[in-house]
């Protein structure tokens, strides 16, 4: 089965009200704390394994970022790979070719686990603050 790529739409003022409110109800995370939800007056588990999950998705919707869902157990394409990243699939293979990424050929098909792909974005992300802000420094001094 091939991961779709969805174009999710931003959260609304309210909506990132509310995920401040349940980021804030998650911290601090406390080891063998049983979180449940209600839902239509029936109490349901969440389980521990997507606690760190709605947390993250807590904190980015209460940021004001889309989110979207991806196994990351599955594989990819280097299209697929590219889109999440947000770079070209050629600037991808690069990447596989110098190691960076894990692939494996299925005929002349490269695929990436999709893992790995979220490691690296969330690996590159301080760098690329990092690089905003002095590229703004750079644009305030007026060069």
């Amino acid at each position: 089965m091939a991961t779709e790529i969805s174009d999710p739409a931003a959260p609304t003022d309210a909506d990132a009200a509310a995920a401040r409110r349940l980021f804030d109800a998650l911290m601090p995370p406390k080891a063998g704390r049983n979180l449940s939800l209600t839902v239509d007056d029936q109490e349901v588990p969440i389980p521990a394994a997507l606690v760190p999950a709605l947390v993250e998705a807590a904190k980015l919707v209460a940021d004001g970022h889309a989110i979207d869902v991806v196994p990351a157990d599955e594989e990819i394409s280097a299209q697929e790979a590219a889109d999440i990243l947000k770079v070209s699939r050629p600037h991808v293979l690069n990447l596989v070719k110098k190691g960076i990424l894990p692939c494996r050929m299925v005929g002349a098909h490269h695929r990436i686990p999709t893992g790995a792909v979220i490691a690296y974005k969330r690996d590159q992300a301080p760098r690329r603050r990092s690089l905003d802000a002095l590229s703004a420094e750079t644009q305030e001094l007026g060069h």
